[in-house]
């Protein structure tokens, strides 16, 4: 069942009349000084009918966006939003078009950087996501449609290896690739599969980190086409700068998307929705570079419906893990197929 861990869970962003969520989507960073940044998307929702919570649905006033949210004090205070991107459609359809800018350089290995993914959209950062550039065109690589989220690493050689999907034969998402631009953002390259297309079930939303050994590993979202609750999460590992992956271990029995971050101590802590009942957010610990799991813990189950997880974790300055992701509370006096969707953190050591 999972051992309960000790956290501290609050509420980072929630209005009464939205529906905010997807963090992992979006993009969180941890910078030098206790600095995180949190993107997120949210739209109006008033929680009265089932069609609004639906992730699919646009309401009336157009107020789908992702926005952007600041704490310099290691999550103890929050900045009111800033919009990134207005009238935007996180969803399955084709990846929209856009007025693109022209393809500039940037410095991958600048401790200020930042990567913006959504779909065929890139935005980027030198400065902590104070001035952004962007959008810029992400190439489809000859797919109806691509997916990319800002799961990204920076090889030694400033190579920046980009983790996304795209459509399988088929149409739908559900390949994993890995995607490198190898000119500080000029050009992108497909540059590898980390698995085959699979016949039941999708693949989707890759994570990775490297190691100090210069292996890369990956955690992949794994979910069946037919049965939308059965999911789970799977790591696969590469050898050579990510030119090919081979499957290493499952990390969980239920739960994803999961998130990977390199600790401190060298283990690997993978965080995850659990979207089964009790609802709420899981952890994993790998001790040996991802080839085994230990024992799942708990962050909460307090969660009032499946629509939760999508979570970052960063480690903060105290060597406290900070993990953001969205959430709905069993107890919330507003219930639509669980609680008013939030963006709530949790910290806790590991």
């Amino acid at each position: 069942m999972g051992e309960k861990i000790k956290s501290e869970n609050f509420a980072v962003y929630r209005k009464e009349d939205e529906f905010s969520a997807w963090p992992r989507n979006c993009g969180v960073y941890k910078y030098s000084g206790n600095e995180i940044v949190v993107n997120f998307f949210t739209r109006t929702c008033h929680y009265k009918t089932k069609e609004e919570v639906g992730h699919g649905y646009a309401p009336p006033d157009n107020s789908s966006r992702i926005v952007r949210i600041r704490s310099k004090d290691g999550c103890k205070t929050w900045s009111q939003p800033e919009t990134i991107m207005s009238s935007v459609n996180l969803g399955y359809a084709t990846p929209e078009q856009a007025n693109f800018l022209e393809p500039k350089e940037f410095d991958f290995k600048n401790p200020d950087f930042m990567l913006i993914a959504i779909k065929n959209k890139l935005f980027f950062s030198q400065d902590r996501g104070n001035s952004i550039y962007g959008p810029c065109r992400l190439p489809g690589f000859g797919y109806e449609a691509i997916w990319s989220r800002p799961d990204y690493v920076v090889r030694e050689d400033g190579a920046l290896i980009l983790f996304g999907t795209v459509n399988c034969s088929d149409g739908r998402e559900g390949k994993p690739v890995v995607i490198v631009s190898k000119n500080n953002g000029i050009s992108w390259e497909l540059f590898s599969y980390i698995s085959e297309e699979k016949k039941d079930y999708m693949q989707i939303m890759p994570s990775g980190v490297i190691l100090p050994s210069g292996k890369i590993v990956c955690a992949v979202r794994c979910q069946r086409y037919k049965h939308g609750y059965s999911f789970w999460s799977e790591c696969y590992v590469s050898e050579d700068n990510g030119r090919t992956w081979r499957f290493m271990s499952r990390i969980n029995d239920l739960g994803s998307p999961c998130h990977l971050l390199l600790l401190e101590d060298g283990r690997i802590l993978a965080t995850y929705g659990y979207r089964s009942y009790p609802f709420g957010i899981r952890i994993s610990i790998s001790e040996d570079e991802g080839r085994t799991w230990k024992n799942e813990y708990i962050l909460r189950d307090d969660g009032g419906s499946w629509d939760l997880g999508y979570p970052v974790s960063v480690q903060l300055d105290s060597g406290e893990i900070f993990s953001v992701y969205y959430f709905n509370d069993r107890n919330d006096r507003l219930q639509q197929d669980g609680g008013v969707r939030y963006i709530a953190g949790s910290i806790y050591r590991v």
